[in-house]
């Protein structure tokens, strides 16, 4: 079975994909789509952070998001900036892992993302709690970040 894509955070390759059939971590340079190795694009880490969730009174009161506490990451040249992928979770044991999102419902809105401000990365958290129990708190949000340096 052919790796089409590695993440990987050690100095050979962190971040690699290759066409189709061929496995990404022996392909030859000319057979890889994206090559971490190479400038200017290169993997600079990878973690997560978690966010509370607030709740409907909260929400009412005028609360619109929780932030997560930041994390400090790459400081870029000037005229620079790093790039950043995100993905969130919510703490509730189901496991489905969204892209950057807030949705509203009768029960509540869910949703989380995240940015880089001032060489710090913050998890941000939407999920509000029902209002047929407008104090209680829902689960909070796993925020998944992947930083890269986007120069040599």
């Amino acid at each position: 079975m052919a790796r089409r894509v590695i993440f990987d955070s050690n100095g050979t390759s962190p971040f690699r994909v290759s066409v189709a059939g061929v496995d990404a971590a022996t392909a030859q340079f000319n057979a890889l789509i994206f090559d971490g190795n190479q400038p200017p694009l290169r993997l600079w880490g990878t973690g997560f952070v978690t966010a509370e969730g607030m709740s409907w009174n909260e929400h009412l009161n005028g609360q619109n998001l929780r932030e997560a506490s930041p994390v400090s990451v790459v400081v870029t040249p000037a005229g620079t900036s790093p790039v950043f992928m995100v993905a969130w979770r919510r703490n509730d044991g189901l496991g489905r892992v969204y892209t950057p999102s807030s949705q509203g419902s009768n029960n509540g809105i869910a949703g989380g993302g995240g940015g880089i401000c001032s060489n710090a990365f913050v998890g941000l958290c939407f999920n509000t709690g029902a209002p047929g129990a407008p104090d209680s708190r829902p689960p909070g949000n796993f925020i998944n970040y992947a930083i890269f340096k986007n120069y040599n």
